[in-house]
């Protein structure tokens, strides 16, 4: 197995694996949308400048996790929405098939055009997004391996704090994060019911503890 910077022709393996994961975490919108928005989505990011997406890859390069980042989510946010249109044909097919999402893309829609008091995610500096592995590969060290890469390289870039969102059920997570130098800085009720915890992280002293 060997880690790398994720390329912008990866975006296709990226969005698939990405889908694959709901079949074991099915909660938040990503998990509600199909294949057609996540390709394009992470064409879009890795388009991004500010994009830092380190993946696993074994010899006969299947993918085999990811973890994504952005070096500035107000500057990924506002990408985002200069692609607006093609999102949300993008989404079309999803709110054929479950028409009672529409609700939740409306709030995160107006997230993105900054035109919302609901705080679903970081909306400052650096932010970690998403930690992705493939649910059959038990490799679990790799995996933490590919995940701390990516403070390495933040860290390298000059990134001073890394902050993330977890919910709450995600205990497993949360726990790690915690043991691994996060701190808790504000707590979050979604329109949906769940709870979530935005996360800080020193990187300046960070040091890997698990």
């Amino acid at each position: 197995m060997r880690l790398r910077l994720a390329k912008v022709c990866d975006y296709q393996k990226i969005a698939e694996l990405h889908f694959e994961i709901r079949n074991y975490y099915s909660v938040g919108i990503f998990a509600k949308l199909g294949l057609p928005f996540l390709r394009t989505y992470y064409r879009i990011i890795l388009n991004d400048i500010n994009a830092i997406i380190v993946c696993a890859e074994d010899e006969n390069g299947v993918l085999h996790g990811f973890c994504s980042a952005t070096l500035d989510v107000r500057a990924q946010l506002a990408n985002l929405k200069r692609h607006k249109f093609i999102l949300a044909l993008s989404i079309f097919s999803s709110i054929i098939k479950n028409p009672s999402i529409i609700n939740d893309l409306i709030i995160r829609f107006r997230v993105i055009q900054n035109k919302s008091k609901i705080k679903i995610i970081s909306t400052q500096g650096a932010r970690s997004e998403y930690w992705v592995w493939r649910s059959k590969n038990q490799d679990s060290l790799t995996s933490i391996e590919m995940y701390f890469a990516q403070f390495n390289i933040l860290k390298a870039l000059g990134v001073k704090e890394l902050f993330g969102e977890i919910d709450i059920e995600n205990k497993k997570i949360l726990k790690f994060q915690l043991a691994n130098g996060g701190k808790i800085i504000d707590r979050i009720l979604l329109p949906d019911g769940r709870e979530r915890v935005i996360v800080c992280i020193d990187l300046i002293n960070w040091k890997q503890r698990i």
